[in-house]
């Protein structure tokens, strides 16, 4: 399958401007496809309908201005928008720009031949936008979830008061628990008895070398 027409959208209330526009896009080799409307409430209507890859909107319109339908930023909004005025100036260029416009062209027989290089332009700029929008949604979304995975886990840390004699821990509330306990319930892990090769040897010198398997584990969690 060949690669799908541009499609774009084209607001503007000037006949010969959107005839100058249009063929501008005739003679390229990317097939295109470009709605007119001549209002703001027609591309409301026609954007919501029929979602358009860029569309072009002259600043000045019979119903307002280009800026009023304009996202900030711009990739936050669902296309990229370029505005297009007969009367340009650096404070409406600005203004355009901080609305959320991609791009500012100012009307002329130049402009109107560029505009497939404009549009082309913009659409590679629009990509790389989404792209590190997506990038840094998702490294929001790994900083989440590790924050909520260091919630669950419990450490302990600090001084530890033990028995010399009986290696019991004192904890916070002065009691004395066994060091097993005390792990258990200050931190995930558990705990299964069994005995080393040295207390086999103490306790039970005539199964030297054998082999006890481990008990297990103390309060065991719920089977699932």
């Amino acid at each position: 399958m060949g690669k799908p027409p541009l499609r774009l959208l084209l607001v503007e209330d000037e006949p010969a401007h959107a005839v100058a526009i249009q063929h501008s896009f005739g003679t390229g080799e990317t097939e295109t496809q470009i709605e007119v409307v001549r209002t703001l409430e027609e591309f409301r209507r026609h954007s919501a309908g029929r979602r358009p890859d860029l569309a072009l909107l002259d600043l000045n319109l019979p119903d307002g201005k280009a800026v009023e339908v304009l996202t900030n930023p711009p990739e936050d909004g669902p296309f990229p928008i370029i505005v297009m005025t007969s009367y340009g100036s650096e404070q409406s260029a600005v203004q355009a720009i901080k609305a959320g416009a991609l791009d500012y062209v100012v009307k002329s027989p130049e402009s109107f031949a560029e505009m497939p290089h404009t549009v082309a332009r913009a659409l590679r700029e629009w990509t790389l936008l989404k792209e590190r929008q997506d990038t840094v949604a998702a490294q929001k979304q790994l900083i989440t979830e590790l924050e909520d995975a260091l919630s669950k886990v419990k450490t302990l840390s600090g001084l530890l008061p033990i028995c010399s004699g009986c290696n019991k821990i004192r904890d916070d509330k002065g009691y004395w628990s066994q060091v097993e306990g005390y792990i258990q319930e200050h931190t995930d892990a558990q705990f299964t008895h069994g005995l080393c090769p040295d207390c086999v040897r103490k306790y039970f010198p005539d199964m030297d070398g054998v082999n006890i398997p481990p008990a297990g584990p103390i309060n065991p969690p719920p089977k699932k």
